[in-house]
């Protein structure tokens, strides 16, 4: 009970959360600038005629375009102050919810990296992580405390360690092991400087082999004092590999995770050499308080429960596949929110959709893509679920502008899968209308993956 005492309350030096606060709000301030230029609020949220909502959050609907622009404004405004350390809280507030909204409105806008961001935004909204390095420390009537209980860091450390370790768990499943994905991304990466220096077969085993040793140990390297700078010399090898050479679409994720990796050091060490680069003026409204000095954290018990609630959460739900599905990448389920990043590689080589009116029989072509922008399309075949609601979408637009009443659509779609030859991803003899879109449903209408033989 001492230690479990000692990892949740015991004080210590705020200085690493202050640093990856200030880390956190540069890093979002430059994704708020970045929906700026690819207009992000019309592009993703307002301008698509059908939007693709999770199970639970089909409440989630896009606001008015100026009301959209306004939210991103704040968004970009929020980020400021997290970073300046000023109002952070309520700054923090609405940036967690702000993002979120943008974030999950939508299923083809998922990525493992936003999904973090939006986990470590909830934590940071109880954390004091502008105690140190902020305008609140300057402007406060009375110096601060340094020191904030032990699980403020302990839990984004778990935050940043889950991430490659259920990556590294994700990797010992068939999609990764036994399949060709790895030769797949090698072929369509952006660089060839790897393929230069290793023969093609030697750099599949490489990279398979190495990036699951990395996921699953690179957190205990990071956890050990003798092996930490190891650890954070690894993580820029492999972020520089994967963002330079392997692929191009991920975006500030490695540089944040590289950034991230101070989370792992000593508040007080880290402190003391940050203070001795910038001078005290920077920290002169903070003390230091000796550790019994420190008065008693409040709610001690209502803490432990809710940091095991969501600790379990986090190292359950990522295993949720293995009651639902034996293939979460080929149908999606559990595949999300789950750290299986990277895992599956789908190419269309044919896409038809159909619809027969009940009343007179009479069959029509339908071309599915006209209903959905190309970044929608380009994510949808990761989803099977998202065609039967489109179909479904459709069936409802049709009665609303033709009065055509419970149509049959069906849809013919093949896909490349992981560099297997092509296959079919739907049942073209299903009704997609009538498919039960619950995840705990069974999927006669998604065919069996063939395996990779």
């Amino acid at each position: 009970m001492k230690y479990i005492h000692n990892l949740v309350f015991k004080s210590i030096d705020v200085s690493v959360l202050a640093i990856f606060r200030i880390f956190f709000g540069m890093f979002m301030c430059y994704q708020m600038i970045y929906y700026y230029e690819i207009d992000y609020t019309f592009q993703f949220i307002y301008g698509p005629e059908v939007l693709f909502p999770y199970q639970g959050l089909e409440f989630l609907r896009p606001f008015s375009l100026g009301l959209l622009k306004t939210i991103h404004a704040g968004l970009l405004i929020s980020t400021i102050l997290i970073t300046l350390g000023f109002l952070y809280r309520y700054a923090m507030i609405f940036f967690f919810f702000g993002f979120s909204y943008f974030s999950f409105i939508d299923k083809t806008l998922y990525n493992n990296h936003i999904y973090l961001i939006a986990l470590i935004a909830f934590v940071m909204l109880f954390i004091s992580a502008d105690k140190k390095y902020s305008l609140r420390v300057k402007f406060s009537k009375k110096p601060l405390s340094k020191l904030v209980p032990a699980w403020q860091q302990h839990i984004l450390i778990f935050l940043i360690a889950i991430v490659y370790f259920f990556g590294g768990i994700s990797k010992l499943s068939p999609n990764w092991m036994d399949s060709n994905l790895v030769g797949y991304t090698i072929d369509q990466a952006q660089s060839s400087m790897l393929t230069n220096i290793f023969p093609k077969e030697t750099l599949i085993m490489l990279i398979k082999y190495g990036g699951l040793i990395f996921d699953l140990s690179i957190a205990f390297i990071l956890l050990v004092k003798k092996t930490r700078w190891l650890g954070v010399l690894l993580v820029v090898i492999f972020s520089y590999t994967n963002n330079s050479i392997l692929f191009d679409d991920i975006g500030i994720f490695p540089f944040f995770m590289i950034c991230a990796t101070i989370l792992f050091f000593n508040g007080k060490k880290v402190g003391n050499y940050v203070d001795s680069i910038i001078g005290s003026k920077a920290t002169e409204n903070t003390k230091e308080v000796s550790e019994t000095a420190v008065k008693r954290p409040k709610y001690k018990t209502l803490t432990l429960i809710c940091l095991f609630i969501f600790v379990t959460f986090h190292i359950v739900f990522p295993l949720r596949h293995h009651f639902l599905t034996t293939n979460p990448e080929w149908t999606s389920i559990a595949q999300r929110f789950s750290w299986r990043m990277k895992m599956q590689s789908r190419n269309v080589t044919q896409f038809s959709m159909s619809l027969v009116d009940r009343a007179t029989s009479q069959r029509y072509d339908l071309d599915g893509t006209t209903f959905v922008t190309r970044n929608q399309f380009m994510h949808m075949p990761e989803d099977p679920y998202t065609f039967v609601q489109l179909a479904k979408y459709i069936s409802k637009k049709l009665y609303i502008e033709r009065g055509l009443v419970n149509p049959i659509i069906k849809a013919n779609l093949m896909v490349e899968f992981n560099g297997m030859p092509a296959q079919l991803m739907l049942d073209p003899r299903i009704d997609l209308t009538k498919v039960n879109e619950s995840q705990f449903a069974k999927t006669p209408w998604i065919p069996e993956f063939k395996g990779y033989e």
